[in-house]
Protein backbone atom coordinates (compact mmCIF):
# COMPACT_ATOMS: atom_id res chain seq x y z
CA UNK A 1 0.00 0.00 0.00
CA UNK A 2 0.99 3.34 -0.68
CA UNK A 3 2.07 6.13 2.14
CA UNK A 4 1.27 9.54 0.56
CA UNK A 5 2.90 12.47 2.08
CA UNK A 6 1.42 16.25 1.97
CA UNK A 7 3.27 19.73 1.90
CA UNK A 8 0.67 22.16 3.17
CA UNK A 9 1.84 25.60 2.91
CA UNK A 10 -0.53 28.40 4.50
CA UNK A 11 -1.16 32.19 4.66
CA UNK A 12 -1.64 33.18 8.11
CA UNK A 13 -4.11 36.55 7.94
CA UNK A 14 -3.15 39.47 10.27
CA UNK A 15 -4.20 39.13 13.50
CA UNK A 16 -4.77 41.16 16.78
CA UNK A 17 -3.25 39.74 20.10
CA UNK A 18 -6.85 38.15 21.07
CA UNK A 19 -7.06 36.57 17.69
CA UNK A 20 -3.17 34.99 18.04
CA UNK A 21 -4.28 33.90 21.47
CA UNK A 22 -7.46 32.08 20.22
CA UNK A 23 -5.93 30.30 17.41
CA UNK A 24 -2.97 28.98 20.01
CA UNK A 25 -5.67 27.95 22.16
CA UNK A 26 -7.51 26.05 18.96
CA UNK A 27 -3.97 24.85 17.32
CA UNK A 28 -3.65 23.20 21.07
CA UNK A 29 -7.49 21.60 20.94
CA UNK A 30 -6.95 20.66 17.38
CA UNK A 31 -3.35 18.37 18.05
CA UNK A 32 -5.67 16.38 21.04
CA UNK A 33 -8.27 16.00 18.07
CA UNK A 34 -5.66 14.68 15.34
CA UNK A 35 -7.36 11.79 13.36
CA UNK A 36 -4.63 8.74 13.53
CA UNK A 37 -5.35 8.26 9.61
CA UNK A 38 -3.87 11.81 9.23
CA UNK A 39 -0.13 11.71 11.09
CA UNK A 40 1.28 14.96 11.29
CA UNK A 41 5.46 14.70 10.42
CA UNK A 42 6.12 18.40 11.33
CA UNK A 43 4.89 21.93 11.56
CA UNK A 44 7.55 24.54 10.00
CA UNK A 45 7.44 28.27 10.74
CA UNK A 46 8.64 30.05 7.79
CA UNK A 47 8.61 29.18 4.01
CA UNK A 48 12.02 31.03 2.93
CA UNK A 49 11.48 31.66 -0.72
CA UNK A 50 7.77 31.32 -0.60
CA UNK A 51 5.00 33.66 0.08
CA UNK A 52 3.78 31.43 2.70
CA UNK A 53 4.22 31.72 6.71
CA UNK A 54 5.01 28.03 7.02
CA UNK A 55 4.12 24.48 6.09
CA UNK A 56 3.08 21.13 7.67
CA UNK A 57 4.00 18.15 6.54
CA UNK A 58 1.50 14.89 6.89
CA UNK A 59 1.25 11.97 6.07
CA UNK A 60 -1.26 8.94 4.88
CA UNK A 61 -1.96 5.62 3.95
CA UNK A 62 -4.51 6.88 1.54
CA UNK A 63 -6.15 9.76 -0.16
CA UNK A 64 -9.36 9.04 1.19
CA UNK A 65 -8.14 9.64 4.83
CA UNK A 66 -7.06 12.78 3.73
CA UNK A 67 -9.77 14.14 1.57
CA UNK A 68 -12.00 13.77 4.85
CA UNK A 69 -9.09 14.99 7.17
CA UNK A 70 -8.71 18.21 5.57
CA UNK A 71 -12.71 19.18 5.38
CA UNK A 72 -12.45 18.55 9.14
CA UNK A 73 -9.05 20.37 9.52
CA UNK A 74 -10.31 23.23 7.03
CA UNK A 75 -13.67 24.17 8.83
CA UNK A 76 -11.80 25.03 12.33
CA UNK A 77 -8.71 27.30 10.61
CA UNK A 78 -10.05 28.82 7.87
CA UNK A 79 -10.89 32.19 9.90
CA UNK A 80 -7.10 32.66 10.18
CA UNK A 81 -5.47 30.82 7.02
CA UNK A 82 -5.91 33.04 4.16
CA UNK A 83 -4.50 30.56 1.40
CA UNK A 84 -3.16 27.32 1.23
CA UNK A 85 -0.76 25.22 -1.77
CA UNK A 86 -0.35 21.71 -1.50
CA UNK A 87 1.98 19.14 -2.42
CA UNK A 88 1.05 15.48 -2.55
CA UNK A 89 3.87 12.96 -3.12
CA UNK A 90 4.69 8.81 -2.86
CA UNK A 91 6.74 7.52 -0.29
CA UNK A 92 9.25 5.69 -1.66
Amino acid sequence: MPTYVYIVFYKLKYMTEEEEEKARKQWTEIIEKWPAKVRLLGVFDHAWGTNYNGFLMLESDSMDAFAEFWKWFRDQIRWYITDTYTIISLRR
